[in-house]
């Protein structure tokens, strides 16, 4: 059976990164030919826009909706997006059509692939999307009507395709309460390749905490987005103002990057942290377990919202293969995710909440180390080759409605 999955990133980004090339990878083993689509952020700068990867066939075929990584993006104007997401779609649309796949998988319900998919499915092929955000909610916007054009697609594709995966129970109850018939849905949380992705070398870790000065420091690693809108980097930023001054050698690494880094460091600097918080960028996706192993705890701050709801941290489940245990919020499946056994769940939006928990994990090293065993074995749940079980019994259900 050949899938092509249409991408409005590529690999540079989460999404693509940590949940289509993974589960694409695990389909090929089974007898697929998963093909992913994707728009690159610097398409004309490639120099290779055709490669495999381990069994999945992987294409860049145009512009992204925005130019340049996540740090360093330039915003398009509204005729020049309008342009450059037409051109995305048709060329999404089109290398899809030269493919001839029997199924359609939308990755994200948004405009420039949900209308490649529709465009290219005119043909009777089967499509699918997966829905693992709520962008509607979660982006911010250059107007009013770019936001209502994304939800209209978050709330219709859906119910066009002839089946539905979702990464959160959130996602699920949502596109139930629009119409979506449950027998089409499917839940298929985040996960991680455990085979691939091994617990990195304890030399490569201790390495690591010393060249970054962490040797005699407690340490809490943030990896994700830099950004003050869908992520909580500043209400992380409190709470460790407010922990510094019980701890005052506890130090943050926060790994990523963001549009929004520049003024989350000015503001850290004005709480008086510029020495606390070791800000590490971008990294190579590869090192990713490295880096959050190097902290004692790892943390997900969330507010309350539904696009926090709807989010299924990756961060989270590749913290959990490494054995650091999560401090995060109650919202959406975190609670679920981590157990009573993986780390601990404070209130969310609640920066002395949130700073008393990552205390109690830096100050109790024998609860942490029960909490760390716990998170491995816990990682095993969200294992690649099982969610993929269920992720293929999205086509089988689609082939049978024929």
């Amino acid at each position: 059976m050949r899938i092509a999955f249409l991408c409005t990133s590529g690999l540079d980004y989460p999404s693509p990164r940590g949940r289509w090339l993974p589960l694409a990878r695990r389909l090929a083993r089974e007898g697929y030919e998963p093909h992913l689509l994707m728009l690159h952020p610097t398409f004309d700068r490639l120099k290779v826009r055709q490669f495999a990867h381990d069994g999945v066939h992987c294409a860049y075929v145009g512009q992204m909706h925005v130019y340049g990584l996540p740090g360093e993006r330039r915003h398009f104007g509204a005729l020049e997006l309008a342009s450059v997401s037409l051109q995305g779609a048709l060329a999404l649309a089109l290398a899809t059509v030269r493919l001839r796949p029997d199924a359609i998988h939308v990755a994200k319900p948004q405009p420039i692939n949900g209308l490649a998919g529709i465009l290219a499915a005119r043909n009777g092929t089967a499509l699918y999307v997966d829905c693992d955000d709520y962008e509607a909610e979660a982006n911010r916007f250059g107007g009013a009507w770019q936001r209502r054009v994304v939800a209209w697609w978050e709330d219709r594709l859906p119910q066009m395709a002839r089946g539905v995966s979702v990464n959160t129970h959130f996602l699920y109850d949502r596109l139930r309460c629009l119409g979506a018939p449950e027998q089409r849905l499917r839940y298929v949380p985040n996960g991680i390749d455990l085979e691939r992705q091994t617990p990195p070398d304890a030399r490569q870790v201790a390495a690591l905490r010393t060249a970054l000065g962490l040797t005699h420091h407690p340490t809490v690693v943030y990896l994700g987005a830099i950004s003050a809108v869908a992520h909580g980097v500043r209400l992380l930023i409190d709470a460790f103002a407010m922990l510094g001054k019980h701890l005052p050698t506890a130090r943050l690494v926060i790994i990523g990057d963001g549009d929004d880094r520049p003024a989350l460091m000015a503001y850290a600097r004005a709480r008086g942290l510029e020495r606390t918080i070791i800000w590490a960028g971008r990294i190579p996706p590869e090192t990713a377990l490295t880096w959050l192993a190097v902290g004692d705890c790892s943390v997900d701050p969330v507010e309350a919202t539904p696009a926090a709801a709807a989010r299924s941290p990756l961060k989270i489940v590749e913290s959990m293969a490494v054995g650091v245990p999560v401090v995060t919020g109650d919202v959406g499946d975190r609670r679920e995710m981590l157990g009573d056994t993986a780390g601990l769940i404070v209130s969310p939006g609640d920066a002395r909440a949130l700073a008393d928990g990552i205390t109690t994990l830096l100050t109790d090293p024998t609860y942490r180390a029960q909490l760390a065993q716990g998170a491995r074995l816990r990682a095993e749940a969200y294992n690649w080759n099982r969610l993929a079980c269920v992720w293929q019994t999205l086509y089988q259900i689609g082939a049978s409605s024929l």
